[in-house]
């Protein structure tokens, strides 16, 4: 697992090349409050289960700038030669903002001049909080590639559903990663009020669309029909095409009880990469006794299904050589 001592460890995100995978994830000392000051770090593993630090790679921006107070989770993709990273910043700003940094290494980063790229459209979403939690939702930018060209995927909220189920998944998209347009949103079924982390997987012939969410934010529909099995975790939709539309599937399996840790914690804001042929889950824990990753867990598709392997599954396959990281379509 990882660990890093002395501080929190939020959100995290993934890149697989050249036999090593590059682990990001948001961080701040245990002597300040989760959410309020995080930067964004860097670790590299052969196995998904040893980890070497390679510290803060990405920093807050000075005082009165787009960025100056938290940063939030982001998604890197690779363009032409380079490393592109968006990320969040302000994630709880009154108009949250995305940004990106480059890098030709994976291990310095730069931000681009013409930050922020991204804000929300008031036209298509809502920009005021609505549900529980009252602040825009406009962050966890996922960077995808599909059919030539680049695309994001937002956290985002609905400005016509139910309040109880106004999460949505934003789609934006670039020809040269610095002028984008908000093209619209993926169809996904109504059953919470953010759906976080979004990321789109093809797996086995079928779309799976990961995220993340608190059981309270489910709605009020879902909490009726299973509400002793949400948990805080990451949760799935399933579609025939990449925009949808997306239906639900009623899991509550995905990462069984023996992911927990000995306080019932469970991993959140999960992300997949592909290594060797395979997919593998990996999250973060938060947990009084110290936030850390887990290790790498196999995922399968089968019968409409994503299901974890055993974890011994996984040391078989420690040795094995990881392929690219492009995890998208």
């Amino acid at each position: 697992m990882l660990i890093h001592e002395g501080n929190h460890i939020g959100d995290s995100w993934y890149f697989v090349k050249g036999g090593t995978c590059h682990c990001f994830y948001l961080t701040c000392p245990v002597e300040k409050e989760r959410h309020t000051v995080w930067e964004i770090a860097h670790a590299t593993s052969g196995d998904l289960i040893n980890w070497r630090k390679h510290g803060i790679v990405v920093k807050q921006g000075h005082e009165g700038e787009w960025d100056c107070h938290c940063l939030s989770t982001g998604s890197i993709i690779e363009r032409n030669g380079r490393y592109w990273m968006a990320y969040t910043g302000e994630w709880n700003a009154p108009i949250v903002k995305i940004g990106i940094a480059v890098s030709d290494d994976l291990f310095h980063w730069e931000k681009v001049s013409y930050n922020p790229i991204l804000t929300p459209s008031e036209a298509l979403f809502s920009t005021q909080g609505r549900g529980i939690r009252k602040f825009c939702h406009w962050r966890d930018p996922k960077l995808m590639e599909y059919e030539g060209k680049i695309y994001a995927l937002i956290c985002a909220t609905s400005k016509k559903a139910p309040i109880d189920a106004c999460g949505e998944v934003a789609i934006c998209q670039t020809e040269d990663m610095q002028n984008w347009d908000v093209t619209g949103e993926v169809s996904v079924e109504s059953v919470c009020q953010e759906l976080e982390c979004p990321q789109i997987y093809y797996i086995n012939g079928v779309y799976v669309l990961l995220f993340s969410c608190f059981k309270e934010l489910f709605s009020e529909d879902i909490i009726r029909k299973y509400g002793n099995k949400l948990r805080q975790t990451s949760y799935y939709m399933v579609s025939n095409s990449i925009w949808g539309p997306y239906k639900f599937v009623p899991d509550f399996e995905l990462l069984p009880a023996d992911c927990t840790d000995v306080n019932q914690n469970v991993q959140y804001a999960n992300q997949l990469i592909k290594w060797n042929g395979r997919w593998y889950i990996l999250g973060t824990v938060w947990s009084e006794d110290g936030d850390y990753i887990a290790d790498g867990r196999e995922v399968r598709f089968s019968k409409g299904k994503l299901f974890t392997v055993d974890t011994n599954s996984f040391l078989q396959h420690t040795e094995s050589k990881i392929e690219s990281s492009e995890m998208l379509i």
